[in-house]
């Protein structure tokens, strides 16, 4: 996947080249470009996410077909933990700080949350397999043990993000 930082500073026009060449400018355009990239990020994200939810929704249905009615519990819970995973990352603040914060967010911090962010997507592939292995188990015996296996990545996915404040106050590290 392409950078979107980089796509943002690579897009831009000799007047904003110009511009950004005064003094005190510099700086407020990277915070913009930062906070652009990022929305971009957790934009793409969200549709990469939501996809995928899709995609358990249909196994959703299969699950039930098959009969396995006692697994709706966790398969449900599993479901709103994922639409809350979603909601975290299209509802989270892009960093802004007012003249009078305590805590003001810089370019690192931006750039610690953008990173952050970025590293969300090793989920993708989590969720991909976990959800391949769940289309897979189906009829077997080893249906709950996948169920349980895909509550925990979703789990897991869902406490990560609640770190995020943290990366962008400089407390933690990206994930």
């Amino acid at each position: 996947m392409a950078d979107f930082y980089q796509r943002i500073t690579e897009g831009q026009g000799a007047v904003e080249d110009l511009i950004r060449k005064i003094p005190g400018f510099k700086g407020y355009f990277e915070k913009q470009d930062r906070r652009a990239a990022d929305r971009l990020l957790r934009e793409h994200l969200v549709r990469v996410f939501e996809d995928q939810q899709r995609e358990f929704n249909r196994i959703q249905q299969s699950v039930i077909q098959s009969g396995a009615i006692d697994k709706m519990e966790q398969i449900q819970r599993i479901d709103t933990m994922m639409r809350t995973f979603i909601d975290r990352i299209e509802s989270a603040g892009g960093g802004y700080s007012g003249v009078f914060d305590a805590v003001k967010v810089d370019e690192d911090a931006l750039a610690r949350v953008y990173a952050f962010d970025n590293a969300l997507l090793t989920y993708q592939g989590q969720f991909a397999a976990g959800l391949e292995q769940l289309d897979q188990a189906i009829g077997t015996e080893t249906l709950g043990s996948v169920i349980q296996q895909l509550e925990m990545v979703v789990r897991d996915a869902n406490s990560t993000f609640l770190s995020r404040d943290e990366a962008l106050k400089g407390l933690a590290p990206a994930v």
